[in-house]
């Protein structure tokens, strides 16, 4: 029998002549952690399996090189770097010729188009292509670095405060410019509650990584307050948000 096997520490250590699918997160959307794909890739091909991963969260903050990597399939939302909403799938190309499609009758009986169930959308194909062009042109790892500037000052300054709990790596490798923290005495619901009459966007909650915050024991307690970095925050901002958590200690 099959099994679709799930990335987790030992995840390695799962694979075996039994395994179909590796399925694994280029990044945490809500820890920010990145783990290191390839050696997992390799012996996931090693054992005959595919790889899927689920770059959501990571394609907005680092450059991916697909080739060296090596995965089968990787997806990516473009509304995660400034685009519409939409989604995106990338496959090797005799994979995705191989794969049975539940399609429309209309549409191609191949290429990409066979998963088209109707008219294209034009309009958000030309945002996708206008936002892919500005990281193309401004490139990843200039956006990479100039993330990460504003990102230290603020995992430093959440780490630096007693009240203050944050969840994963900390600190700036292996992982994304996003921060889950809790302050103690509030609920992650307040906290962002704080920031907002601020004027600072912030998330809380499990932000539907269920699975995570079941296994940290924040579930019943709220989950964490999210906090990412993009390329269009600056300085000011990052200042603002550690001010109103400096705060809420002695409100």
């Amino acid at each position: 029998m099959s099994r679709v096997v799930v990335a987790g520490e030992n995840v390695i250590d799962l694979i075996d002549e039994r395994t179909k699918w590796v399925t694994l997160p280029g990044a945490s959307n809500l820890l920010g952690t990145a783990p290191d794909l390839r050696p997992i890739i390799d012996a996931a091909h090693a054992a005959g399996a595919r790889v899927f991963v689920d770059a959501v969260a990571l394609a907005p903050h680092h450059p991916i090189d697909i080739t060296a990597l090596g995965c089968d399939a990787m997806v990516t939302s473009p509304y995660k770097w400034y685009a519409p909403h939409s989604g995106m799938l990338w496959m090797q190309p005799e994979l995705l010729a191989a794969l049975p499609v539940f399609k429309v009758r209309p549409s191609n009986d191949s290429g990409p188009s066979r998963f088209e169930t109707g008219m294209p959308n034009f309009e958000g194909i030309a945002g996708v292509e206008a936002a892919a062009r500005f990281l193309l042109e401004e490139g990843m790892s200039s956006i990479q670095a100039a993330e990460n500037d504003l990102f230290a000052p603020l995992l430093a300054g959440l780490l630096a405060m007693e009240h203050v709990t944050v969840w994963g790596v900390h600190g700036m490798e292996g992982r994304t410019p996003t921060a889950a923290f809790t302050v103690a005495g509030r609920t992650p619901a307040a906290v962002s509650q704080a920031m907002a009459a601020e004027r600072i966007a912030v998330w809380d909650g499990h932000n539907y990584a269920v699975e995570v915050v079941g296994q940290l024991g924040l579930a019943e307690s709220g989950g964490v307050v999210r906090a990412g970095i993009s390329r269009y925050l600056e300085p000011d901002d990052v200042a603002r948000l550690l001010s109103v958590v400096e705060r809420l200690a002695t409100r």
